[in-house]
């Protein structure tokens, strides 16, 4: 204890910095300086060679353990070393626990010293110069978080062990030694003790039970926040702790930090605490049985239903208008656009299907409308819409005019074109996810691929089925408005609603990206608007025809330059507002603070791009009556913003059992959870307020 003292009133004044050696590498980020050395001035073959790496922290900033708690990212190396060179695991100093709100954060403040091990091989060439590249990852957190990362090279020679000094940073290995906790010897037991989970170590001789605390290294083992009981029993130190969002340990062994004591006396231990029977997560749930069959036919009629949104219908009425025009050509050529419309839905559908079935499989957290949550997908979406509108308002065309559509139907840009309105079906249709789509989306995610993908299926045949059955059917085409001069006004007016699902577009971009990214999104629109006007102007021959068309080709170039500058932006730290209601971030964490208040919270769950999710917040949750209710009954009202890719909201839908949005939770102040699917209304809500009050 005198010479850990002694080291840091060293390091504090200062004394210890001129003792270190000159640095491998340094880098300098916004919130963190980091510098890396080694213990030794070589590499010996077969030996292993520490390395540290030490990062000077901003003042009441600190970057993260192992476990992070309640939210973080830890530090990561990924070494490039030479074929036989071995880096093993990243050894952290003790965390400290600090408070952010109500949540908490296991992490460090200060100069945290990270150490790394790394083992030449045996048959290391004596003399030899190694190259090393480090590429290192972290998160800096006051109020906020702000991911850094640096990237360090060096090269150090392979000596051998005799003449393979010690380094002049002996002082910095030192002190960063006593930083770290040493192994405690002492038996110990991790156990499920009634709501709670207990750390019991046998013939404990550390003392009282004062500033006592278990840092888990298994994320969500324990809620973070959440205070620790310690009691000694029968000479046994037994710290008591509330289970976190995982089942239970994940393994037969809990690791972790005992910190006891507090300031320049506190002593950090590393503790592995047998699992007792009983503690140990159960095993990984089964998917939840279907009734297939019920659920391949809900998905189709929740496809048939997609065809009467507003950003869908005028796209397809107008492909379907030209069609029957043509029909008294060559209806088999028709039949066969009907079925290239078909086949483009089916393909399209199957192709986001399988991109989720994949990456799910190999371990992302994603869910149906993940390809929206890319500002580029979003800004691309405004475009074709707009575009599509600029068609129908006749300030350019494409092939042949409506009458005499029938003329070019043989040709290819015919077929293409009407693969391409299946795609385009689809792309429009996925924010439109509705009520009659809920439970087999959320189906497709959790059965095996074949089900996942026949779900997709039939979603994708009940879009494509009224298209398809007017180009097979003539009787089902005669009952339609006969084809005439009215289809053109008729086009035009359709394009405002195309025009409204482009602006929509356009505001869900300036919700992911930020005002100065929707301005270039705005400036694209424009470029995309005179690119249609000399396209249009374009048509005939010469060179002048050709300089106008290449014009009209250099608008697009460069309208589509704001899409893939554009970055998502962080969403705000805090939900104010969500229609009537006062609201706030979705957080787990502070779900179960307020249970233990005995307050209920209803969880919102929802994305600017969801259609549904809007509607909902235009119109029940716009209520001020249930606004009050809530208020009324202590309630808090939480919402979870799926707009942009956020793991922590996914991982809290699957627990739901939902995959998708709109979704909403109801939870008691008893600890209850009551998952809400779509459609919900307003009496439902005062059902569960006025249940959870009894």
């Amino acid at each position: 204890m005198i010479l850990r003292g002694f080291l840091i009133v060293l390091a504090v004044l200062g004394v210890c910095a001129p003792a270190y050696g000159e640095a491998l590498s340094r880098a300098e980020t916004t919130y963190v300086e980091s510098a890396l050395y080694a213990d030794r001035a070589g590499l010996v073959p077969g030996e292993t060679t520490w390395f540290a790496l030490r990062q000077d922290v901003r003042d009441k900033w600190h970057v993260f353990w192992v476990n992070p708690g309640d939210a973080g990212l830890p530090l990561a190396l990924d070494w490039s070393l030479p074929e036989g060179f071995e880096a093993g695991d990243i050894v952290h100093p003790a965390p400290d626990y600090i408070p952010v709100g109500p949540l908490a954060s296991y992490a460090h403040e200060g100069s945290p010293v990270f150490m790394i091990p790394v083992t030449a091989p045996a048959d290391a060439e004596i003399g030899a110069i190694v190259d090393v590249s480090i590429s290192a990852s972290w998160q800096a957190c006051e109020d906020i978080c702000v991911p850094e990362d640096a990237l360090f090279s060096f090269s150090l020679p392979v000596l051998a062990a005799e003449s393979a000094p010690v380094s002049e940073n002996r002082l910095l290995f030192v002190a960063a030694r006593l930083e770290h906790p040493e192994p405690l010897t002492a038996p110990a037991a991790f156990r499920r003790a009634g709501d709670s989970y207990e750390l019991a170590i046998a013939g404990w001789t550390g003392g009282a039970a004062d500033d006592v605390f278990f840092f888990p290294e298994d994320e969500g083992l324990t809620t973070p926040a959440a205070v620790q009981t310690v009691r000694l029993s029968d000479g046994a130190l037994v710290v008591g702790m509330k289970p976190g969002w995982i089942d239970g340990p994940p393994g037969d062994v809990v690791r972790g930090v005992l910190r006891v004591g507090a300031g320049a006396e506190a002593r950090a231990y590393l503790i592995d605490g047998r699992v007792a029977p009983g503690a140990a997560a159960p095993p990984p749930k089964p998917a939840p049985a279907v009734n297939v069959g019920a659920m391949l036919l809900l998905a189709f009629f929740g496809g048939l239903i997609l065809n009467a949104m507003p950003c869908v219908f005028p796209i397809l009425f107008v492909k379907a208008a030209s069609l029957l025009a043509s029909a008294q050509h060559d209806p088999n050529v028709t039949r066969a656009h009907g079925a290239i419309y078909g086949a483009g839905v089916v393909a399209t559908f199957a192709a986001i299907g399988a991109v989720l079935i994949v990456l799910r499989a190999g371990g992302e957290q994603l869910g149906w409308g993940f390809h929206l949550q890319s500002p580029a997908v979003i800004g691309l979406s405004a475009y074709v819409l707009f575009v599509v509108g600029l068609s129908l308002a006749g300030v350019f065309s494409v092939g042949e005019s409506v009458a005499g559509a029938g003329e070019g139907l043989t040709k290819k840009p015919g077929v293409a074109g009407a693969f391409f309105t299946g795609v385009l079906a689809v792309a429009v249709a996925a924010p439109c996810i509705g009520p009659l789509l809920a439970a087999p989306m959320g189906a497709a995610l959790t059965q095996p691929a074949h089900v996942s993908m026949a779900i997709f299926i039939a979603m994708a045949l009940g879009l494509a089925a009224p298209f398809v059955a007017i180009t097979f059917a003539p009787g089902l085409g005669r009952a339609l408005p006969k084809p005439g001069p009215w289809m053109v006004v008729f086009k035009q007016v359709l394009a405002f609603p195309v025009f409204a699902a482009a602006a929509y577009f356009a505001w869900v971009f300036a919700r992911q990206t930020g005002d100065a990214s929707l301005a270039g999104l705005l400036g694209g629109l424009v470029l995309l608007a005179l690119a249609a006007w000399l396209f249009e102007r374009s048509k005939g021959a010469g060179a002048a025809a050709l300089v106008v068309r290449a014009a009209s080709a250099l608008a697009i170039v460069l309208a589509l330059a704001p899409l893939f500058s554009a970055r998502p932006v962080a969403a705000s730290p805090g939900v104010e507002r969500y229609g009537a209601f006062s609201a706030e971030p979705y957080d787990a964490a502070a779900i179960a603070a307020y249970g233990a208040e005995g307050r209920p919270v209803f969880a919102i769950f929802t994305a600017a791009w969801c259609v549904t999710c809007q509607a909902d917040k235009l119109t029940i949750f716009s209520s001020d009556a249930l606004a009050a209710e809530i208020e009324r009954a202590n309630g808090v009202v939480m919402v979870a913003d799926w707009t942009l890719r956020d793991p922590d909201i996914t991982a809290a839908l699957e627990r739901l059992g939902a995959f998708g949005v709109p979704f909403y939770a109801f939870h008691g102040p008893d600890g209850a959870v009551t998952p809400l699917a779509p459609p919900i209304s307003k009496r439902d809500i005062l059902a569960l307020l006025e249940r959870s009050s009894e």
